[in-house]
């Protein structure tokens, strides 16, 4: 906690260590992961390759944007420390969360490695199973402060449904994730994913769209831009954008009225206006187009989803006066280049626009809402931050 508000970082990352396939994966997997640099002596974001692949896209291997953004392990280790070097082990994530005022933190992850185009639907599956099994070694190791969201292999439904119901009995995962691009060519306000959400809702455990940028396969920009400018500042939001728009308008949200789903790290001030823009729409040509979205959008997003602000999204104050201060989460960016880590919490709290009582919710209650972990899953004792 930090000034005497409680603390839900409820979107951060890790960067994950390299051994975690080796480690995790079934035997017969293991062939199949790898990592590798592209040139010897280059430095490049966690390159790992699926069945000979690059599950990062060649721009942004070989192209300038980590140099751009001025992220080396040396610059990762100058702002975060030892963490780096102990591979961002349980106990060291917990130790960051101290010194920033953070008492839980939820993971996503991992970014590209299974999530590469035309992957083969098994191979997918048994990642996210070692990708469950390591988040629950670090939820051990951080005496329980980090927990971790479980990737659903999307490629093949069965499968998908399968690992949601073995990590929720047998991992205590108690909250999921994908990607919100497209995968296989299918939106997912697709039909073929309503067992996923049939399962979620059931299980009465959230669901969240996570994007990352610099993916093997299709997402918002990755046609047209090379800079990290240009596709960092479209990608995140507009595939956030996407993934709403199709789960409101093909009516997953009214075959599924207690789904919870939250969609990370895009911003928040975009919301009130992308939800009106939905409404026109859907009023115009919505009869035919639109059959199952049978409610106002604004209504559906206000009992079913959530959004996440950093801590300098200053407009936020906006969607607070136009929506409300129940649906939007806090997230810290631990540990991005542009993460304000160690007073991202600090940062936040000095928002002159919002009042204490949205940011205790913003910072807390919300979170609680959305996540409704069980006690076993909670913080124990709130400790003030070091930092």
């Amino acid at each position: 906690m930090r000034n005497g508000f409680k603390v839900f970082d409820a979107d951060a990352h890790v960067v994950e260590p390299k051994d975690m396939w080796e480690r995790f994966l079934e035997p017969r997997y293991k062939a199949r992961v790898s990592w590798r640099q592209p040139f010897e002596g280059m430095d490049r974001f966690r390159p790992a390759t699926v069945d000979g692949r690059y599950t990062q896209s060649h721009k942004t291997l070989y192209g300038n944007q980590q140099e751009a953004v001025r992220w080396t392990t040396e610059a990762m280790v100058a702002k975060y420390g030892d963490v780096v070097h102990k591979g961002f082990d349980g106990a060291s994530v917990a130790e960051s969360m101290r010194v920033e005022g953070v008492d839980l933190m939820v993971l996503y992850g991992p970014g590209y490695d299974m999530w590469i185009d035309g992957i083969d639907p098994d191979l997918q599956a048994g990642m996210a199973r070692a990708y469950n099994r390591w988040a629950e070694e670090m939820r051990e190791t951080s005496d329980g402060r980090v927990l971790a969201a479980g990737p659903v292999p999307l490629g093949d439904i069965t499968r998908a449904v399968e690992e949601v119901r073995y990590a929720y009995a047998h991992l205590g995962t108690r909250c999921f994730w994908a990607r919100p691009n497209p995968f296989n060519h299918r939106t997912l306000g697709d039909r073929y994913f309503d067992p996923l959400w049939e399962i979620l809702q059931d299980l009465d455990v959230a669901f969240a769209t996570h994007e990352v940028m610099g993916l093997a396969g299709p997402s918002a920009g990755e046609d047209r831009f090379s800079t990290f400018v240009e596709w960092h500042t479209c990608v995140h939001p507009m595939e956030a954008q996407m993934a709403m728009l199709a789960m409101i308008v093909n009516g997953v949200y009214e075959r599924f009225p207690r789904l919870r789903v939250a969609y990370m790290e895009a911003g928040s001030a975009w919301l009130p206006s992308w939800l009106h823009r939905i409404e026109e729409h859907v009023e115009l040509a919505g009869w035919l187009e639109a059959p199952e979205c049978t409610r106002s959008p604004l209504e559906t997003f206000q009992r079913n989803c959530w959004v996440t602000t950093e801590c300098d999204e200053h407009l936020v104050y906006h969607v607070v006066e136009e929506m409300g201060d129940e649906r939007i989460l806090f997230e810290t960016d631990y540990p991005h280049p542009d993460s304000k880590y160690p007073r991202a919490v600090q940062t936040f709290l000095d928002q002159e626009k919002i009042s204490e009582e949205s940011k205790r919710k913003i910072l807390w209650d919300n979170a609680l809402d959305f996540y409704r972990f069980p006690d076993s899953h909670m913080p124990s004792e709130f400790l003030e931050a070091t930092g």
